[in-house]
């Protein structure tokens, strides 16, 4: 019977032990998927500020058009190529900043994905039974 009681006894102080060892996975597997979000959302915001970046430049060109179109006497075609030029200047400025917003976002994930890994890993080492 003591025998049962101490082998049921280690079984009860090993179950904390294993439950923080595999706390620790999780937030070290939790902190590489931070960090790896955090670095495609730089990458997606980077692209998507440059596609802003274009559409502005497009909107640039079809507003130079707007006036050639207005020079030669062609008032409405001008003014239609006018607002197509503001709705793209817009989205291009709206593009821009949730770009940047995407990166500052994925700096900040990034960064909280390193904490975290640095914390899992200066975590105390589980103790043992025999401790």
């Amino acid at each position: 019977m003591q025998i049962l009681l101490s082998g049921v006894v280690a079984v009860l102080l090993l179950i904390p032990s294993a439950a923080r060892a595999g706390s620790a996975e999780r937030t070290e597997r939790r902190a590489e998927h931070l960090k790896r979000t955090g670095e495609r959302r730089e990458r997606h915001g980077e692209h998507r500020e440059q596609r802003g970046e274009n559409l502005k430049r497009k909107a640039a060109v079809k507003e130079q058009r707007a006036e050639r179109l207005r020079a030669e006497g062609h008032v409405r075609a001008a003014n239609a190529v006018d607002r197509a030029a503001d709705r793209e200047q817009r989205r291009g400025e709206r593009m821009v900043r949730q770009g940047e917003r995407m990166q500052e976002q994925g700096e900040r994930r990034e960064k909280r994905g390193e904490h975290l890994e640095h914390r899992a890993m200066s975590e105390p080492a589980p103790a043992t039974a025999g401790e």
